[in-house]
């Protein structure tokens, strides 16, 4: 029988989600991008919400694709947001097509931003039970200052770290998770 953390097994979606991509280490530019997208897009939502229209995302914004969303205007950020396969918080897209535009302009330093501060090496926090947001702040303050300061918006440290959790900066397995 397989094991997994806790927060996983809540729905099918998230056990894929869980199982295949969260977690592991990446240092490409798009998938980091897009992991950030979609944690800006899950703030005040359950990340089920989120893995349920991830498709139509997908579609609507070419894969969270840096270079399309740097370049659209008004009139497309109205349309996205009025379109269902949409999480349609217009704070929230108008957010990610600011932070397209500020991360096609330098691409290496917002993959830096992400992995120089734990040296490019995954920190495992071998936990035998699942983080509070006060276990963390600390940590994450670093890196929600030189995110801000790089110029990202819709960056707390709930978001940023759900973000690190997510592109495998943090190994947040649970030690009995058979995925760490």
């Amino acid at each position: 029988m397989t094991t997994r953390c806790s927060w996983a097994t809540k729905s099918p979606e998230l056990m894929v989600y869980h199982d295949t991509q969260w977690g592991k280490p990446t240092r490409e530019v798009q998938t980091l991008f897009r992991a950030l997208c979609l944690e800006i897009l899950q703030a005040g939502l359950a990340f089920q919400v989120i893995l349920k229209h991830e498709d139509g995302m997908d579609q609507l914004l070419h894969r969270f694709s840096i270079n399309y969303l740097a370049k659209l205007d008004l009139d497309e950020l109205n349309f996205l947001c009025r379109d269902k396969r949409m999480i349609r918080n217009r704070r929230k897209i108008q957010a990610i097509i600011d932070n397209a535009k500020i991360v096609s302009q330098n691409p290496g330093y917002f993959v830096d931003l992400t992995w120089a501060p734990v040296h490019y090496v995954q920190l495992d926090h071998v936990l035998v039970k699942s983080l509070r947001s006060e276990d963390y702040q600390e940590f994450v303050k670093p890196f929600v200052s030189a995110f801000k300061e790089f110029g990202l918006k819709r960056i707390g440290p709930v978001t940023v770290y759900s973000y690190l959790q997510a592109v495998g900066v943090i190994n947040d397995h649970l030690v009995t998770c058979d995925f760490r």
